[in-house]
């Protein structure tokens, strides 16, 4: 008899703390928050190539002599160039070939500016897959008179903008004016200068 009473007491005991705290509550794992992917960002650092076809236009002005326009005219144009990219901020340098059709001085046939080499610098600001950006850089043209050709050279300066419409191929618009000035090679003492101006539309590959 005193041991069914100790050992009643002793299971009462042992009970009293659990009844005592009523049921535990097991609180459920927090579920793990998911973070969202960066949104991707288009690179435009590396090489590019493309082709490009625009309106030319223009003055020329031979010193001593009235100044004369340029009528306005075709340019097709190769170009190789190089980006790097820091943050939003994208520089580099490109090189074009630009052939020039129907860009006679007005009013003669004989005379002028068939091509132009430039080589440009150019510096730009990066949207994500639209790059603005502006040039500064160095151009040399031949002027054709017919009896021969000589290459008056200069400052170059435009502005321009691409766009990423795929992973590597870029569309873009670009405004390049020429400042071109030399020497009459025939022994005239004439200087002239011309201002040659050309808008393009530009299709390029990214490497």
């Amino acid at each position: 008899m005193k041991r069914t009473t100790l050992l009643a007491v002793a299971l009462l005991a042992l009970a009293s703390p659990a009844l005592a705290g009523g049921p535990t509550i097991v609180e459920p794992d927090p579920v793990p928050t998911v973070m969202p992917e960066p949104a991707a960002t288009t690179d435009w650092s590396g090489l590019y190539a493309g082709l490009s076809y625009g309106r030319s236009s223009g003055d020329l002005d031979f010193d001593p002599a009235p100044a004369q326009s340029l009528d306005s005219g075709n340019a097709t144009a190769l170009y190789l160039g190089y980006l790097w990219q820091r943050n939003n901020l994208v520089y580099g340098g490109e090189l074009a070939y630009t052939r020039l059709k129907d860009n006679f001085v007005t009013g003669f046939t004989c005379c002028e500016v068939d091509r132009s080499i430039d080589l440009k610098g150019r510096v730009g600001m990066a949207a994500n897959r639209v790059l603005f950006y502006g040039v500064l850089g160095y151009s040399m043209s031949s002027y054709d008179e017919g009896s021969g050709n000589w290459d008056p050279s200069g400052l170059s300066y435009g502005l321009g903008v691409d766009f990423r419409a795929t992973q590597r191929l870029n569309i873009g618009l670009e405004y390049l004016a020429r400042d071109l000035n030399g020497d009459n090679p025939n022994g005239s003492g004439q200087e002239v200068n011309i201002d040659l101006d050309t808008v393009s539309l530009r299709v390029g590959l990214s490497f």
